[in-house]
């Protein structure tokens, strides 16, 4: 199964470096390190699976996935969110958008928004 490029697609983004940085881009498979400073991003493969041929191995691979900008400012996760979705749109299907998350940490309010997509991803 490939790895999708999410992190090279995002850091190829004038826009996205601009609100994740560059050294590095504030985007992880999975999870973020510990104390990483806000806003960043994080994604995960969902599910995939090959797309099959009678005649021939596969040649693409269905792969969903999702990816969350967390931010400790509400509006600017929102934000964050609307730039990558552009940017990522361009490579996949958005397939539904999460509904808005919230937690505490300690004294601090974290928003979570993010949203689903499908990448058909050559091999």
């Amino acid at each position: 199964m490939n790895i999708l490029p999410v992190v090279p697609t995002l850091k190829a983004s004038k826009e996205v470096t601009d609100l994740l940085g560059t050294d590095p881009l504030k985007v992880w498979e999975d999870i973020a390190p510990r104390k990483t400073d806000f806003p960043y991003a994080v994604w995960s493969v969902v599910h995939g699976e090959p797309d099959n041929n009678l005649d021939c191995p596969a040649t693409t691979d269905h792969i969903s996935f999702q990816i969350v900008v967390y931010d400790s400012n509400q509006k600017r996760a929102s934000e964050v969110r609307k730039v990558v979705r552009q940017v990522l749109e361009q490579h996949c299907y958005v397939t539904a958008i999460h509904p808005n998350h919230f937690e505490r940490i300690a004294d601090t309010n974290i928003f979570g928004r993010g949203f689903d997509a499908n990448w058909f991803l050559s091999r």
